[in-house]
């Protein structure tokens, strides 16, 4: 995983702002996204809706029925490989939340896309056909390019109690009423791409929390912008803290405060699986769209990446409506307390034509990785991740993560973990492939010692590993 160089600037003629400076939308402010379901002609060249002709809604991730046979490489858990490619034919069925059998390779198409949200796709086995999940982060063209240009509407908050003699409002409603407040939509612009997420207010100091994705238009473009649409309808620009593609997080600031709403942040240590929750967020560009479930899961393995990189987490799983621009947007419990941020979704198609949105299964960062990485960036710029130095495969199967290559004094060799040992355990939790292993090590801290379970040959030890640490 390299940190991708810097691209050219793509300047827009006749906008200039300075930072902090509130935006009014205007209703001939063409240069920056707006909703595509405003009346146009209909035509082939021209629907109404991406979906008449085949059109993709938004950036997505493809997958094939067969990877193509890249050439195969294995993931580190220590300094970030190159990218990775899958085997010819995969060699058994993941589930959801884990990577294909195989090695993951990620294809960066440069174009324009309207939403952000990292898809996840599932795999489909239709007439004894299984699909694998591809790396593949695309950008869709020039969504109806001939919709009028508009400011999307925006709901207004309001905050009240029931009706006298009506009935309570339901826990929803208040949590709406607490945390809309402080949701933000972000507008990024980048030299290849515009993406579109969401984000919420981390303090009065202007801090807003985001994920890595949906900045990175702008963090790999010189002159990139971003754009911050408040719940009052103003609009200021914002700069990059830092961002951590690793752990798909970022933070970028406003230098205008004023009238913001920190959320209230909450723990993800003691979330209960049917516990139930709400999102907010920026689906497809509706601001302040709320929608509620459970959670479906916790500690779920889960991948995704764009722009060359590639994010570990151990997620939150959540069967809240969760769409393509809700990337970076809050997942809060009852109580108005944020416990995660929502990042990648799961989708069912044989090929990316076939993907859509939403099917009930949503991945969330958890809050307590959240606030370890944000706290970082803001004290720092940038964010460290533990690593053990050591190649391991994601191939399922062996019982383990097999450990392909270690590092010269990394702290794997320094335990005594050798190429060909498997590794079964993380503090006492089965781990069952690589992917697993880097889920796991990562939700420590660089300089934490773990114990390693270790089948070497037939023998199997505990070893301890103190941690160290890559950036990224």
């Amino acid at each position: 995983m390299s940190e991708p160089g810097p691209q050219g600037n793509q300047h827009t003629p006749g906008e200039q702002h300075t930072p902090g400076e509130e935006v009014r939308p205007e209703a001939d402010d063409s240069s920056w996204p707006r909703p595509i379901w405003q009346s146009a002609p209909t035509d082939e060249r021209n629907p109404p809706w991406p979906y008449a002709t085949g059109q993709r809604p938004y950036g997505e991730w493809s997958t094939e029925a067969v990877p193509p046979p890249y050439p195969t490489s294995t993931p580190y858990v220590g300094p970030s490989p190159a990218h990775f490619g899958p085997p010819p034919y995969p060699t058994s069925t993941p589930y959801v939340g884990q990577p294909p059998p195989g090695d993951q390779r990620e294809q960066v198409a440069p174009a324009r896309t309207r939403w952000s949200l990292l898809p996840i796709a599932v795999v489909a086995m239709l007439l004894g056909v299984t699909g694998g999940v591809a790396g593949s982060y695309v950008f869709n063209e020039g969504l109806n390019p001939g919709a009028p240009k508009t400011s999307p509407l925006r709901p207004q908050i309001t905050a009240s109690g029931p009706v006298a003699g009506g009935p309570a409002a339901s826990p929803v409603v208040e949590v709406a009423n607490k945390v809309l407040p402080s949701v933000v939509s972000i507008d990024v612009r980048g030299e290849n791409a515009e993406v579109t997420g969401s984000g919420f207010v981390y303090d009065d100091q202007g801090h807003v929390v985001t994920n890595s994705h949906v900045i990175d238009p702008a963090a790999n473009s010189e002159g990139g912008q971003i754009r911050v649409s408040l719940p009052d309808d103003t609009r200021r620009l914002a700069t990059i803290v830092g961002h951590s593609p690793s752990y798909d997080l970022a933070v970028i600031k406003l230098d205008n405060t004023s009238g913001l709403v920190p959320a209230t942040l909450g723990e993800s240590t003691d979330v209960q699986i049917g516990q139930s929750v709400v999102a907010i967020g920026s689906p497809l560009g509706l601001d302040a769209t709320v929608t509620s479930g459970i959670i479906s899961a916790t500690r779920r393995p889960v991948t995704a990446g764009g722009q060359g990189e590639t994010s570990y987490i151990s997620a939150l799983q959540t069967d809240a409506a969760i769409n393509p621009g809700n990337s970076g947007g809050p997942l809060v419990d009852l109580d108005g307390f944020v416990i995660g941020v929502n990042s990648a979704i799961a989708t069912v198609g044989s090929t990316s034509e076939q993907q859509a949105g939403n099917i009930g299964v949503g991945f969330s960062i958890p809050i307590d990785q959240v606030n370890r990485t944000v706290e970082e960036i803001i004290a720092t710029g940038e964010a460290a991740y533990p690593v053990i130095g050591a190649q391991v495969s994601v191939v399922t199967g062996f019982g383990g993560a097999k450990v392909q290559e270690v590092t010269a004094d990394s702290p794997a060799e320094d335990a005594g973990i050798e190429s060909g040992d498997l590794i079964k355990e993380v503090e006492g939790e089965t781990v069952d492939d690589g992917v697993e292993l880097i889920v796991s090590i990562r939700s420590f801290e660089p300089g934490e010692k773990v114990t390693l379970t270790v089948q070497h040959g037939g023998d199997t030890t505990r070893v301890d590993v103190v941690l160290g640490k890559e950036v990224g």
